[in-house]
């Protein structure tokens, strides 16, 4: 066993020193110009238009379903569920014309930072 050892373990000096430590080379991959708010608001359009895609198919299904459904409650809940999608498909339609324009906006600053650099 070592004498610089115990146990298995390296003594404190043996470890790297913070002013050991490599500094930051000139070929280094440089910093990532998006921004973290950039980057959600994309995750957030992403995810809302995913929403909707899955909102219109489960409405061109309920459709389908109310033309060739014969049983009149069937097709009053058929007409409820299909209000609701519609009430859920404004809502998110608004809501993601909002996220849009922040990204658009977010997007504008991270272009106008780059082309000052």
């Amino acid at each position: 066993m070592s004498a610089t050892t115990q146990n298995g373990v390296p003594k404190l000096h043996e470890f790297p020193s913070p002013d050991d430590a490599p500094e930051h080379d000139e070929g280094a991959a440089p910093a990532d110009p998006v921004s973290p708010d950039l980057r959600r608001y994309l995750a957030e359009i992403k995810g809302q238009a995913q929403f909707l895609l899955y909102l219109a198919d489960q409405i061109e299904e309920s459709l389908d379903q109310l033309g060739q459904e014969g049983d009149p409650c069937h097709g009053a809940f058929l007409c409820k569920v299909l209000g609701m999608y519609s009430a859920q498909l404004e809502t998110k339609h608004q809501g993601l014309g909002e996220k849009i324009a922040e990204t658009c906006q977010e997007v504008y600053i991270t272009v106008r930072g780059r082309e000052h650099s």
